[in-house]
């Protein structure tokens, strides 16, 4: 349902050819919106937060641009909704939910992932 092709040239470029920076292996680039689908799913984020928290809890430097192209994408299938939230005295910023449809692809998601982490393990061990 959901593709990332166009990404894939982007990344599969970085990935051979980037020098000194940290590098997206290719079996991430699947999960890469799955990572912010999640991230969503824990309550309604802002880009940055989205950025700062995946690079937290799974030890990943994504750029913002890749983060913000992903988030697009996701709005586009109505994964995600977002809307503009003004603080006090602060600037806007664009606040991101996820969608019912957005939880249940993420839990269809996870549950193949879940066969997959099974045949990984027996892979690497």
């Amino acid at each position: 349902m959901f593709c990332e092709e166009e990404h894939h040239s982007h990344i599969h470029h970085h990935y051979h050819h980037g020098k000194g920076h940290h590098h997206v292996i290719p079996p991430l680039r699947g999960l890469l919106h799955l990572i912010i689908l999640k991230t969503i799913s824990e309550g309604p984020i802002h880009g940055g937060e989205i950025q700062r928290k995946i690079n937290e809890r799974f030890n990943l430097n994504i750029s913002k641009a890749m983060i913000y192209g992903l988030l697009r994408r996701l709005e586009h299938h109505n994964l995600v909704v977002s809307q503009w939230i003004t603080e006090e005295g602060g600037p806007a910023k664009r606040i991101y939910y996820i969608t019912e449809e957005g939880l249940s692809y993420l839990n269809e998601s996870l549950k193949e992932l879940r066969k997959v982490k099974t045949i990984i393990d027996k892979l690497i061990s």
